[in-house]
């Protein structure tokens, strides 16, 4: 019965360093900024005030995913386990990586600026191997999986490696077990694309604000979970459709 399943809610981690500076972080392990850690203290306390409570939460391995996990349980009050996984990390931008947007945007054009940032299949020059190498030296790479460090990824390759976990987030959904995932821009975006089916032109249309709360609640159609209400719905609309709107002039998340 539909009535029994989990609830799912997604946060995207607070404002980041990367984020402040406009930078492609990408996998760079860039950390939270002053502002990003108080924009998570406010989404705990607006899961808070709606009543809802995490039995399960799951982030990435970036320092700027699991922290923002940390803070917003810490703000809950709640024991419930944090784990981490790889397949939530944010996409590789490859070559792109460390360097401001507007100098990107300025070298190639705005065409192939949005076609590497926003479309399913735009793939960034790839990382020198040499680079790749030395980064699989370092945190958190360094206790990970080769294949946890791309030498570029499209979007399309982040949701083919998300979407082994949905078996993990549909059983956990199926026990009854609300479940937080806390994670990037991009991972999450792909992550919505397999709840929801977008297609291409919507998935290259959505932006997800930093530390806004999205709530999905699921359903059963015989086959596999879907979400009630296509999207989900944000604990803070208004002030998620603006800030949406912001990163959409900016270029998308």
């Amino acid at each position: 019965m539909s009535g029994s399943l989990g609830t799912l809610v997604l946060v995207r981690h607070g404002e980041s360093v990367g984020n402040a500076r406009e930078l492609f972080s990408g996998v760079l392990d860039v950390d939270l900024t002053p502002a990003g850690e108080e924009a998570c203290h406010h989404a705990g306390q607006r899961l808070v005030e709606s009543g809802w409570r995490p039995d399960v939460i799951v982030t990435s391995e970036l320092v700027r995913g699991w922290r923002t996990a940390q803070l917003v349980a810490g703000s809950l009050g709640t024991s419930a386990p944090v784990r981490r996984t790889w397949r939530l990390n944010e996409r590789s931008y490859g070559a792109l990586s460390g360097h401001l947007k507007s100098d990107i945007l300025a070298a190639h054009g705005r065409e192939q600026f949005l076609h590497w940032r926003r479309s399913l299949e735009g793939r960034p020059p790839a990382l020198d191997p040499a680079v790749v190498a030395l980064w699989r030296t370092l945190s958190p790479f360094d206790r990970l999986p080769a294949e946890a460090l791309a030498a570029t990824e499209s979007l399309a390759d982040v949701v083919e490696r998300i979407h082994p976990w949905l078996a993990d987030l549909e059983a956990h959904l199926r026990a009854g077990r609300h479940v937080l995932v806390v994670a990037h821009g991009n991972s999450l975006r792909a992550l919505c694309a397999l709840l929801d089916d977008l297609t291409g032109a919507e998935l290259r249309s959505l932006n997800l604000p930093n530390a806004r709360p999205l709530l999905y609640r699921m359903v059963d159609d015989g086959a596999r979970l879907r979400p009630r209400e296509r999207g989900g719905r944000y604990l803070d609309p208004e002030l998620a459709r603006a800030e949406a709107l912001l990163i959409a002039h900016q270029g998308g998340t």
